[in-house]
C-alpha cells in the first residue's frame, strides 16, 4: 500500500515540473516576440474597427481618398509600398 502512495506522488511531482516546464516556454515565446505578436494585434484591431471605411492610410499616417497610391518616396531607398487591408506599408 505504502509503493501505491508513492507512485502518486511521483505523478503529482513530475505533473508539476512539466507544469513549470511550460509556464516557462510559453513566458519566453511571449516575452520574445512580444513585440510582433503587439504590431499584429494592433493591425487587426484597426482592420476589424475600420471594416466600412473606404479610405486607407499611407505610411506617414494621413489619410488617402480611394483608389489613391501614395509617393514611392514615403518609403525608405530599397522599400516598396504594399497594400495591406487599409494601410500602406513599406516593405
Amino acid at each position: 500500500m505504502t509503493r501505491r502512495g508513492k507512485q502518486s506522488g511521483q505523478a503529482l511531482i513530475e505533473y508539476a515540473f512539466l507544469m513549470v516546464l511550460l509556464a516557462t516556454i510559453s513566458f519566453a515565446v511571449i516575452a520574445l516576440a512580444g513585440n510582433q505578436l503587439s504590431g499584429l494585434y494592433s493591425e487587426v484591431t484597426y482592420e476589424l474597427t475600420h471594416l466600412t471605411d473606404a479610405t486607407t492610410l499611407a505610411p506617414d499616417g494621413s489619410t488617402l481618398s480611394p483608389g489613391t497610391t501614395p509617393p514611392a518616396s514615403d518609403c525608405a531607398p530599397g522599400q516598396t509600398l504594399e497594400l495591406r487591408g487599409h494601410r500602406w506599408k513599406c516593405k
